[in-house]
C-alpha cells in the first residue's frame, strides 16, 4: 500500500499572459513566486509567462527573472494582444493536473489560488473559476465596468443558459482532461477566449465551480480593453458561437 510520502505529487501550472507589462511584471513575478514557494509545497508547480506580442521591455525583464527562478518559463508570440492564443499554447504545451491562468496585474488576491486548486484536485471539478459577483466576494472596480459585466453575463444567460455570475474574470483553472477536451475546440484567440471556454464547457456538461474572490482593479497600468469596441466584438462572437453550436 502506498504511503503519503511516496505518492506522486500533483502538478500545477500558473500561466500569466502578458502584453507590454514592463511597468509591473518584475514585481508581480516576485510576488507570485513568494506565494507559490510558501503555499504550494505539496505540489510540483511551474509558472509560465505567455507573452503575446510585447514590444517593450517585458521579455527582457522575464529573461532576467528566469536566471533567478528555476520554476519560471516563458515564450513570446509575434501576434500582438492575443491573450487566448497565449493561454492555449501554454496549457497544451505544458499539460499538467491543474492548469491555471491569472491576469498579469494579479488583481485577484493570491490566497484564492488554493481553493482554485482544491476544486480540481480534491473536489473533482473540471473547471474552477473566480467570481467577483458572489455574495462573499469583495470587488473594487469602476461602476461602469461592474454594470457592463453584469449586463454581459445576463446576455450569456439568454443566449446559452449560462448561469454563472462572472464569466470573464481572469482567474481560472482547468483539469488535465478538461484542457484536452475543450481547449482544441476554442476558436477565439483574443479576449473572448474566456467566454467561449465556459460556453463549450457547459455544452459538454463539464462540472464548473465558482469561487468567491477578493478582486481589485489595479491602478498600476492602463487597461488595454476598450469597453464599447470590445462589447460590439463580443456580441459578434456570441452570435457566431450560438450558430456554431446549433
Amino acid at each position: 500500500m502506498e504511503t503519503k510520502h511516496n505518492l506522486k505529487k500533483k502538478s500545477v501550472l500558473v500561466v500569466i499572459p502578458t502584453y507590454n507589462e514592463e511597468k509591473i511584471i518584475e514585481q508581480k513575478i516576485n510576488q507570485l513566486f513568494i506565494f507559490c514557494k510558501n503555499n504550494l509545497q505539496e505540489y510540483k508547480w511551474k509558472i509560465i509567462v505567455a507573452d503575446n506580442g510585447s514590444t517593450d521591455k517585458t521579455i527582457k525583464i522575464i529573461q532576467q527573472k528566469k536566471q533567478k527562478y528555476s520554476n519560471l518559463e516563458y515564450f513570446h508570440l509575434s501576434q500582438p494582444d492575443k491573450k487566448g492564443l497565449a493561454i492555449k499554447k501554454a496549457w497544451l504545451d505544458y499539460l499538467v493536473d491543474v492548469n491555471i491562468f491569472m491576469d498579469a496585474d494579479l488583481a485577484t488576491e493570491l490566497k484564492f489560488t488554493l481553493p482554485l486548486i482544491k476544486g480540481i484536485i480534491k473536489e473533482k471539478y473540471d473547471l474552477t473559476i473566480g467570481s467577483r459577483y458572489q455574495k462573499q466576494s469583495h470587488c473594487k472596480r469602476s461602476l461602469m465596468r461592474s454594470v457592463y459585466s453584469i449586463f454581459y453575463n445576463f446576455i450569456l444567460k439568454i443566449f446559452f443558459n449560462i448561469k454563472l455570475t462572472d464569466t470573464h474574470c481572469g482567474f481560472k483553472a482547468l483539469s488535465k482532461s478538461a484542457v484536452q477536451k475543450i481547449i482544441p475546440k476554442i476558436e477565439n484567440n483574443g479576449f473572448f477566449f474566456d467566454t467561449e471556454l465556459l460556453v463549450l464547457a457547459r455544452h459538454h456538461n463539464l462540472k464548473i465551480k465558482e469561487i468567491p474572490i477578493n478582486w481589485e482593479d489595479k491602478n498600476e497600468r492602463k487597461t488595454k480593453v476598450k469597453i464599447i469596441k470590445t462589447a460590439l466584438g463580443y456580441l459578434k462572437e456570441i452570435i457566431r458561437l450560438k450558430y456554431r453550436l446549433l
